[in-house]
Formats: C-alpha cells, structure tokens, sequence
C-alpha cells in the first residue's frame, strides 16, 4: 500500500513538472492580470513587480473556512477534541458549502477597498477545498461535488483582486506520513491510542508526505491561473526539521513556475521569504517556541530567520472576530467593529505594514452580515479620507513592540 501510494504521488507530481515547464514557457508571456500598472517593473524583474504591488495594496481579506466550521468550534476542533481521523472524514462529507458564492466575497473585498484576498484551501486537518489529483479527500470528489477555489480564482480575476492561497504545509493531522507528535507537537492530535491510519515509522516515512504536499503545491500553480502568492503555515516543525521539509525546494518550484508569486511562511523560515506576515503580532516567534518548550535550536533558527526578515515588506494577519479564525458558536464570540477595524489600520500604518483581515463564514459558505455590514462602512470610509499614513521612517520600533492589547480574547492560536 506504502509503495502505492508513493508510486501514484510521483507519477502525478512528474505528470505535473512537464505541465509547469510547459506553464512557464508558455503562459507568463502576458503581465499576470493583478499587476497590470505594473509593466516597467514586470519588465525587469516580475516578483520585484509584486512586491510593489503588494505593498500599494494595503488591505487584504483572509478567509478560514472549512470541515471544521460544522462543529463550530474554530479550526483547531480535531486536535482538542481528539476527533478520529475516520470520524473527521465522516463529518466532512456534510460540508457541502451549498451557499458559498465566490462573488460574495470579491464584492466583499471591493466594498472594502482591499485589493486581495487569502484563501485557506488546506488547514490542518488536510482538507482540499480543490479538485486535487493527489488525493480524493477534497471538496470536487467529496458530497459537496465543487472546486471551491477554481470559483474564487475565476471571480478574483474577473475583477482584479490578487489571489493568495494559504497551504498549511507545517501540520496534517490525516496524511498517513506526517510527522508523530513525539517528533513535534502538535503534529498530532493526542489520542490515547494511535490510529491505524498513522504510518509514519522513521525519518523516511516522510518523504510520502513531502511528494504529497508538492504535487499539490504544484497543482495549485499551475491549475488556476497566475497567483499573487503561497501563504504557508505553521513554522515550528520546519524549523525543528528543516531537512526533513526541504523548504527552500518548494519556494524554487514555486518561482520557477510562477516567477512572479510571493512566498510568505509567516515571519520567516529560512529567510528566503518574500515578505513577513505576523500573526496578531510581530516579531521572531522564538519566544512563543521557548514558552512551547521547543528545543533552543528552533528558537535560534526563528531568531535568524526573523533578523534576515525584518524590514521586508509585512502584512499583519487578524480576526474580526475575538475567538480563533473559522466560525465559532461560542457566545463569547464578538465581532470588530467599524472603529477597531480603523485602528487596525492605522496599527498596521505604523508599522509600514499591511492588514490582512480575517473572515469566519458560516458552514454553508455565507458570510456573517455583521462582517459585511462592518467592512462596507469601513470602505466607505477609506473612500472618504484615504488609507493612514504608512510610516517608512522609523517603523522597526512598532513592529519590535507590535503586541495588540486584547490578547486574553484569542483562542485556539495558531501553531504558528
């Protein structure tokens, strides 16, 4: 089974190396639609175009959704709640999406003058919200029959907003051979046996899952158009196993596919990161690692990583709601309101940083109307009196101490 599993990843992944080669021969002839305005600099160098897209964007939408919505209890649910892997797969065979509209959400984006939009197509419990040949544990071959992303790239391009897609390449709580939470925690949900499911045996093992995760990736570059970008996550395994993870394979593969697309692994990895993101805050993520009792190796490899980084182009990633990032039912939930979300703004200004704001939407693919109603206003508003400032001068000082106040209403935090 082993053997087959690994001879069907690499049949595919060598099936889609010649589509890439013929991809970047062929198909980035043309400025990629998001960069047009930006001819002269694509001219010399594509991804150097990007990045001044990117920094003139300003304001992007960050969409969890997913499986883990229909228990309402944010997107870490299979791992506290120990949920089965079969159990899991059963339950994600009710996430139909039946109301999600993909021009829903670009209109939501406009309406807010963000110019794009990050979409989780693969969160920790490894559903593909695509039509992925690797595996058919994904939204096209399960009840819900649909490519949740080929609709939003198709939208996002018919009007202009860049399209970032989040991987979570750094935890997979169902492929067979991710790494055993006895190798990094929480790789694994803590189950008081271990599945039958989980193959992983030795360091070996985990070249299935590598091959896995880039013949996805190289699905993902070269099935729906030119992409602003990879959004990838979660950093601690990789810096614990840089050479089990081979990042910099990917980010290679990537550009050579996709010359133009920014790679993004939070603050940093190896430093080779395009831009930075910072996850509520910024910062090396060495001592959210020592506070985890990781070893003082990953905390100096997040210390490297963030002093290679630091003044790169940045984006800050938060919720409009208080609780996690995909849809809770919680009562303690609250919703951003028009006012916090300007002083997001004007906090990620001082910081010479975008805001990358997250949705939770609704099982059925709607989104809350209060979030609509909140970024309308919030559009309106920018219509009015522009975008804050961005601070270029002495903006290493705010993203050194760049801690938001409201740190006791988050929960289920990333990984990171």
């Amino acid at each position: 089974m082993k053997n087959k599993i690994l001879k069907i990843c690499l049949l595919s992944f060598l099936q889609l190396l010649a589509v890439g080669a013929f991809a970047q021969e062929n198909a980035w002839r043309e400025i990629p639609y998001f960069l047009k305005g930006y001819e002269a600099e694509y001219e010399k160098s594509p991804r150097e175009a990007a990045l001044s897209w990117f920094k003139d964007a300003r304001f992007g939408l960050f969409v969890h959704w997913g499986p883990a919505t229909l228990y309402g209890k944010g997107e870490w649910v299979m791992y506290y709640d120990k949920i089965p892997v079969k159990e899991y797969e059963q339950k994600a065979r009710e996430f139909k999406g039946e109301k999600f509209c993909a021009q829903d959400y670009v209109d939501l984006a406009l309406s807010a003058k963000m110019k794009y939009i990050t979409f989780v197509i693969k969160h920790h419990d490894g559903f593909a919200l695509w039509g992925s040949h690797a595996t058919d544990y994904n939204s096209l071959d399960y009840p819900a029959g649909r490519d949740f992303l080929k609709e939003l790239a198709e939208a996002c391009r018919r009007s202009g907003l860049g399209l970032f897609i989040y991987y979570s390449i750094g935890i997979d709580w169902h492929h067979p051979y991710f790494l055993p939470s006895s190798l990094y925690d929480p790789a694994r949900p803590h189950y008081a046996e271990e599945p039958a499911e989980y193959k992983y045996r030795n360091p070996e093992d985990f070249k299935h899952y590598l091959n896995f995760a880039k013949t996805q990736i190289m699905e993902l570059c070269t099935m729906y158009g030119p992409i602003a970008g990879f959004w990838f996550d979660t950093s601690g395994g990789v810096y614990q196993h840089p050479d089990m993870f081979r990042i910099q394979e990917i980010y290679d593969m990537i550009h050579a596919i996709q010359p133009h697309a920014l790679v993004v692994f939070k603050t940093g990895v190896n430093g080779n990161e395009d831009f930075i993101t910072g996850e509520r805050e910024m910062g090396s993520l060495s001592p959210i690692f020592k506070n985890a009792g990781l070893p003082q190796e990953v905390q100096d490899a997040a210390d490297k990583a963030w002093e290679s980084n630091q003044t790169k182009p940045a984006e800050l990633n938060i919720p409009i709601q208080t609780l996690g990032w995909s849809y809770i039912t919680d009562p303690k939930q609250r919703q951003k309101s028009v006012k916090e979300v300007l002083e997001l703004l004007e906090h990620c200004a001082r910081m010479n940083a975008n805001l990358l704001l997250n949705i939770g939407p609704r099982p059925d693919g709607t989104i809350l109307e209060e979030n609509v109603k909140t970024l309308k206003e919030v559009g309106e508003y920018i219509e009015r009196n522009g975008f804050p400032k961005l601070n270029t001068d002495d903006f290493m000082k705010y993203r050194t101490k760049a801690v938001l106040k409201n740190d006791t209403e988050k929960i289920n935090q990333t990984a990171r």
